[in-house]
């Protein structure tokens, strides 16, 4: 067992600004539904480019939020890519949406594959609309301008998974993921694991007033305070039955004094996977995903594919290695269609996606976050080298 510093794969970065801001919440006298929460919600709408954002307790209940502000359906089709967090899919179907209908990746990328999307696409919804959900996979966006150019109806809705992607752009000098030029919302999430964090949270962007009401009538328990008529400033009423989803002033305020380091942040961690880049290019039976050679990506992981079985052998004894030499690793992800609970629903479909199977045998993701130095760097990559060239 290594006596080294143990090097996390994923970590938040919180300093003494931060610290400050949040003090000065929990000095105020007040810690929810106060002035923090409107500011972090302009803040995030003003940085990507967004008319409204609206904030939630978690990333699951924002995407829950986005699937009711669709107004979701269980005749609605709802499609996604396997390669994600598991609430990607859940939460649509807590809001009364139907199972999810999955589309095969594109294993270079680890994104939804597009070709496959536009047949999916070409098969008519029987009964409702398609609901299509991209999700921006590591932080690499899914070419949205073409996806948006598919044989979509008008009351089909694009919802982008954004939770990885906060800060990246479509284009060079293009617009950012979260200004939802190309769908009707966009989902984020701020766990700790994310490029800013408020410990959790979640916030969906909006150009559209409409569904910004709704976002905002979910969170708060389906209570409307401003009604005509109203007797006087107690009155409020309850015209549907949601929940208490709001993000308190204690998270928003550390969302706001971290969303000044934002650029800083993406800085740093696209310097990181240039380090990895430079140390393990050339590595045998090793690979990258691919992934722009502009400043595009706001990178949330650092994934390598490896043939483990030309290595001569497993993801777990590699994991384990990595462990005893105090480096941590993840597997991102399991395909949902593979978990029991959607197994149980769909039945075994593992055949229908033969890239997500193939990305899966292979995937690995290596240590990414703004703690990481040079040296760090160095010492994760001849491990794996060490590792990889053992057998």
């Amino acid at each position: 067992m290594t006596t080294k510093k143990f090097i996390p794969y994923a970590h938040h970065s919180i300093d003494a600004e931060d610290i400050k801001q949040v003090n000065d919440v929990l000095t105020s006298g007040v810690i929810t539904r106060g002035p923090y929460v409107e500011s972090f919600e302009n803040g995030i709408a003003e940085y990507c480019g967004a008319r409204y954002a609206v904030a939630f307790n978690n990333g699951s209940s924002a995407l829950q939020a986005a699937y009711y502000a669709a107004e979701i359906t269980k005749y609605d089709t709802l499609i996604t890519s396997p390669n994600t967090f598991a609430a990607t899919a859940t939460m649509a179907i807590r809001s009364g949406g139907p199972s999810p209908t999955f589309v095969d990746i594109d294993e270079t990328t680890g994104n939804i594959d597009l070709d496959a999307l536009a047949e999916k696409l070409m098969i008519p919804s029987s009964r409702g609309k398609n609901i299509v959900v991209p999700v921006h996979f590591a932080g690499l966006p899914v070419d949205m301008e073409r996806l948006g150019n598919m044989p979509l109806s008008p009351d089909d809705i694009i919802i982008e998974d954004g939770s990885h992607a906060l800060g990246s752009s479509y284009e060079k000098n293009g617009p950012l993921v979260g200004s939802c030029v190309y769908s009707d919302m966009t989902v984020f999430s701020f766990h700790p694991a994310k490029t800013i964090t408020t410990g959790e949270g979640g916030m969906v962007t909006t150009n559209n007033e409409a569904m910004a009401q709704r976002l905002r009538l979910f969170r708060n328990n389906g209570i409307v305070r401003d009604c005509p008529d109203s007797p006087g400033p107690w009155y409020h009423e309850v015209v549907d039955a949601t929940g208490n989803y709001n993000m308190t002033d204690i998270s928003a305020a550390l969302g706001v004094s971290q969303l000044k380091k934002i650029d800083l942040f993406i800085k740093k961690r696209r310097k990181i996977t240039s380090w990895y880049h430079e140390d393990l290019e050339g590595v045998k039976n090793l690979s990258f995903l691919e992934i722009p050679q502009e400043n595009t990506v706001s990178p949330h992981l650092f994934v390598v594919k490896i043939d483990f079985e030309a290595c001569k052998t497993t993801r777990k004894a590699v994991m384990e290695r990595l462990h005893d030499e105090g480096i941590g690793s993840q597997v991102l992800y399991i395909p949902l269609y593979q978990q029991p609970y959607f197994k149980n629903i769909l039945g075994d479909i593992s055949t229908d996606f033969p890239n997500m199977e193939r990305y899966y045998s292979q995937t690995l993701a290596l240590p990414l976050h703004c703690n990481i130095e040079r040296s760090d760097v160095s010492r994760i990559s001849s491990t794996i080298k060490k590792i990889l060239n053992a057998n």
